[in-house]
């Protein structure tokens, strides 16, 4: 019984459980769109935003370390709101490209880092509590090392959990409760810490299961052109005689 259980769970999650998934809904792209079009006609460019979005993420880490979790959180969504708008501006603009992709990409790490060395600072003389910020943050770049390698590779994972925005929703909520009390910043990290943690094993768990079976297949497509090149030699030889 408990078996069966933690199967459905496992396939529930690897078919994705995200708040991402709002910004993939028609009234929440078409609202991004228009934000979008609006901005295209000041000229301001997708990877400007990108670089844009980095100020109130630093901001916000500044703010952390100085115990303004408050702050810290409200930054943290300004940043996001950038984040969130530069793919829309690039496709409104025909600018898409690869580095564009990549400098998002990058950006989004330091984003993702600079609340939680603030945390980290912050928390600096409270003795092991200081150590979950930083444990967050690891889970959080093993999540997205796991995912990006197996691009990497050529294998295509299902969507899976704790994505980026949920850990950012649950990063902005930690805050917004640590600016009521500083300890329940530290159970919200922690939780973001065990289920990047979870999130991470699992990823790897469904990445050996597709490596797998993408290698079984393919050996199974060599074995049969084995198979199958004696009969076509067969064939040729013979279709060579006839017109001889």
């Amino acid at each position: 019984m408990m078996r069966d259980w933690a199967a459905r769970l496992l396939d529930s999650l690897e078919r994705g459980v995200s708040v991402q998934d709002i910004g993939r809904s028609a009234p929440f792209t078409a609202g991004l769109a228009r934000i979008a079009g609006s901005l295209a006609r000041t000229g301001l460019t997708p990877n400007t935003l990108t670089l844009m979005s980095l100020v109130p993420a630093i901001a916000s880490g500044i703010a952390a370390a100085w115990g303004a979790l408050g702050w810290a959180a409200a930054l943290l969504l300004a940043s996001g709101a950038f984040d969130i708008l530069d793919g829309p501006l690039a496709r409104a603009t025909g600018t898409a490209t690869r580095f564009g992709a990549l400098l998002d990409s990058t950006v989004d790490r330091v984003t993702d880092a600079a609340p939680l060395l603030g945390l980290t600072i912050l928390y600096s003389n409270s003795g092991w509590p200081a150590v979950l910020p930083a444990v967050a943050l690891l889970a959080a770049y093993t999540v997205s090392y796991v995912r990006a390698r197996c691009e990497g590779l050529k294998v295509a994972l299902p969507p899976l959990w704790m994505r980026r925005g949920d850990r950012m929703i649950l990063l902005v909520l930690s805050l917004l409760l640590g600016s009521l009390a500083p300890s329940l910043a530290l159970v919200g990290v922690g939780l973001i810490a065990l289920l990047s943690a979870l999130a991470a094993a699992d990823a790897l768990r469904v990445a050996r299961h597709v490596i797998d079976a993408k290698s079984a297949h393919d050996k199974a497509a060599g074995d049969r052109t084995v198979d199958a090149g004696p009969a076509t030699e067969i064939a040729n030889s013979t279709s060579g005689g006839g017109r001889i």
